[in-house]
């Protein structure tokens, strides 16, 4: 697998899968989906109909997730929040399973639980 970086402390590999939702932890710990998308525009607070995408995404430590970010290097717009940002690093159980089964396929990656988070580890 090539990794390439992205930023400080994240590298990135593989090829990038739409995103449309993703299962965030509210501020009981429970998991919510929540809509995703890509906007261009910082004035506009709506949703677009363009997805956001995802690739694997590697920390400093070697845990493998996901980055989501925007398309085409558009802004992320996450559910209700009224805030848009660039990029956002998930743990693999945050993305549906379709997108996770395509980041994932033939990667040969090993996964693990910390906590109630999954992620990944390249096999040794």
């Amino acid at each position: 697998m090539e990794w390439k970086s992205f930023g400080d402390n994240i590298s990135i590999a593989g090829k990038p899968r739409e995103v449309r939702s993703l299962k965030l932890p509210d501020a009981l710990g429970n998991f919510r989906r929540c809509r995703v998308t890509t906007t261009w525009d910082l004035d506009h607070y709506g949703f677009t109909r363009t997805p956001a995408v995802g690739q694997l995404a590697k920390d400093r430590e070697g845990k493998i997730g996901a980055v989501v970010m925007g398309k085409s290097g558009g802004y992320l717009k996450v559910g209700r929040f009224p805030n848009r940002q660039t990029f956002l690093f998930v743990p693999l159980n945050s993305l549906s399973q379709k997108v996770k089964n395509g980041l994932l396929k033939n990667e040969g990656l090993e996964l693990f639980t910390e906590g109630n988070l999954l992620f990944a580890r390249q096999r040794e």
